[in-house]
């Protein structure tokens, strides 16, 4: 009877390798890291929680969870091709400050631009409960700058202290405000907080200023028609100089 037992367990069990194998459902729950290459996604997902905008210098999205998954309590959500697009009324910037119930794959870090250990590919998004929808966010990916402006001058204070406070450009031209400051001007961040400022399309990095501990210079060298201006706000020590006040001043390409 025994030994029947044991034979009738080693089939179910080999029955569910073969189920398993064969199907989705039975598929991997969290996503896990692999240190000779890039780590494993997850099975697809349904999430559940609290959807908060970070409208920061590196703007993200953070699904703070009504219940633990994979060890966390939040997740960085990563929008899809139809949970977003800019000015995208249905996308997923709009249901900021709302409960919602995701649909994606789960994934680690891959690099110093994701700010959370675990982030989701949204694939669907719906609201749970009462949601005030909120407007897109504001798209001036197709912002042009002012063809008859031959030079302008870019500022910015960057407070590191303030974590969810964006950087706001001042630019100007012979004393004018030119609006808005992202038809003029566009920056990047690397992993950590080293920061590359551009010019519009049309013109070039003339010179490039600011406070000492942010070693104002630039990138590919003044006159190189791809050049950026860069800061570094990193001390000796490492530690991030907390307030900064910085700017460059930008060109027609002859």
């Amino acid at each position: 009877m025994g030994a029947m037992k044991s034979s009738a367990g080693l089939i179910a069990v080999g029955l569910l390798v073969y189920v398993c194998t064969a199907l989705p459902v039975c598929g991997q729950q969290c996503p896990k890291n692999n240190p000779d290459g890039p780590g494993q996604a997850s099975e697809s997902r349904t999430l559940e929680g609290k959807l908060i905008f970070h409208d920061g210098m590196r703007k993200w999205f953070e699904l703070k969870l009504d219940r633990p998954e994979c060890g966390q309590e939040s997740i960085e959500l990563f929008p899809g091709r139809s949970a977003f697009s800019p000015g995208n009324s249905s996308g997923l910037e709009t249901f900021r400050g709302c409960r919602v119930r995701t649909e994606g794959s789960l994934a680690g870090p891959a690099s110093g631009y994701y700010t959370l250990d675990v982030n989701q590919s949204v694939g669907e998004i719906e609201p749970v409960g009462i949601c005030n929808r909120q407007p897109p966010i504001p798209d001036f990916s197709k912002a042009k700058p002012d063809q008859s402006i031959r030079s302008y001058r870019v500022e910015m204070t960057i407070d590191y202290t303030q974590a969810d406070r964006p950087i706001f450009f001042s630019v100007t031209s012979r004393g004018k405000e030119l609006q808005p400051w992202q038809a003029y001007a566009t920056y990047e961040l690397t992993g950590g907080y080293v920061l590359y400022c551009k010019c519009a399309k049309g013109f070039m990095v003339e010179r490039v200023y600011g406070d000492s501990e942010a070693t104002p210079q630039h990138f590919n060298g003044r006159g190189d028609p791809d050049d950026s201006a860069m800061f570094d706000p990193y001390d000796r020590d490492g530690v991030i100089n907390k307030k900064l006040h910085l700017g460059y001043t930008c060109v027609r390409k002859p």
